[in-house]
């Protein structure tokens, strides 16, 4: 074996061991992240030729001091300040709410300024920008009038705000019990068709947890998008009679919470008589343990043929 080759292999076992901490901190930490990330992909030229635009801009044009253009390297993120954010309160909740196309999106009692308000909305606005990599939906991928939705791990409730109009019912699962009364502020124009489940999505039914199936029944669903930090695939799987037998169905998955994720999603998909296409570009998923090749594929989109 070369002194090269051996080289390669011992620095290989040295950056895979390494993963970068979990929940970064500015400065260092991402100056760190580069400098793996170059080294690593100086030693495998084959794979740096997949992810050749990410890394040139985290090498020109990511900020040590914004994240975002770590977690999502490309331009789009600049088109965003939070700065430019306008909150309000509600004087009868005290909760901070801000319009987002139009209507009322709330922010729940842990968000205690306005700043802060601020930096969350301006984080989901990055995030689901037409360019992004972790957008649900695109002009040939979107909920259709009267569609049923089901949004798990909905947050603030953004992706059912934007779709509330046009669907007949939507069914929204939170398991955090800090963003019911912001959920229920949000939806209340709506509370005869938005149906707020404050439980763990999950396979299996219980106090706590609800699977598809039994959030569903027998009854008929056209779109579901989740994000639910690397349990998809699982909920996916659980829910099989279901989705084998259901025509319509569309799914939006995030797959970059795990490194194994979008590999796992693709294999029960193509079981269940899918077809998909994951978004373009990649996340950078610094919020967990990063190991080669650190670039992670982020949201497919599924649904059956024909």
């Amino acid at each position: 074996m070369g002194i090269l080759r051996k080289l390669k292999q011992l620095l290989k076992r040295t950056v895979n061991r390494s993963p970068l901490p979990v929940w970064l901190a500015y400065g260092s930490d991402y100056e760190a992240l580069r400098r793996k990330i170059n080294i690593w992909f100086r030693l495998f030229p084959s794979k740096r030729n997949i992810f050749s635009d990410e890394i040139a801009f985290l090498n020109s044009n990511a900020l040590l001091s914004d994240h975002w253009s770590f977690l999502f390297p490309y331009s789009f993120i600049f088109k965003y300040d939070h700065k430019s954010v306008r909150v309000h309160k509600d004087n009868e909740n005290g909760l901070f709410y801000v319009m987002h196309n139009g209507r009322r999106l709330y922010y729940n009692s842990r968000y205690l300024t306005e700043t802060a308000v601020q930096h969350a909305y301006n984080g989901i606005s990055i995030e689901q920008d037409k360019k992004s990599p972790h957008c649900y939906t695109d002009d040939k991928f979107f909920v259709g009038e009267n569609d049923v939705v089901v949004d798990i791990g909905a947050a603030e409730g953004n992706f059912s705000l934007d779709v509330v109009e046009r669907a007949s019912v939507v069914y929204i699962i939170e398991p955090d019990n800090d963003w019911i009364e912001a959920l229920e502020a949000t939806f209340r124009p709506w509370k005869d068709k938005v149906h707020i489940i404050n439980k763990f999505a999950s396979d299996t039914d219980s106090e706590n947890c609800i699977s598809l199936a039994g959030l569903l029944g027998n009854n008929p669903v056209n779109f579901i998008k989740m994000d639910v930090g690397g349990a998809e695939e699982r909920i996916i799987r659980s829910a099989e009679r279901l989705l084998r037998e259901n025509k319509t169905v569309r799914l939006a998955l995030c797959t970059y919470h795990r490194k194994q994720d979008a590999e796992a999603t693709e294999k029960t998909l193509a079981a269940l008589g899918f077809t998909w296409s994951f978004t373009d570009g990649y996340m950078l998923y610094v919020h967990n343990n990063l190991t080669p090749p650190y670039f992670r594929k982020t949201l497919i989109r599924a649904q059956k043929p024909g």
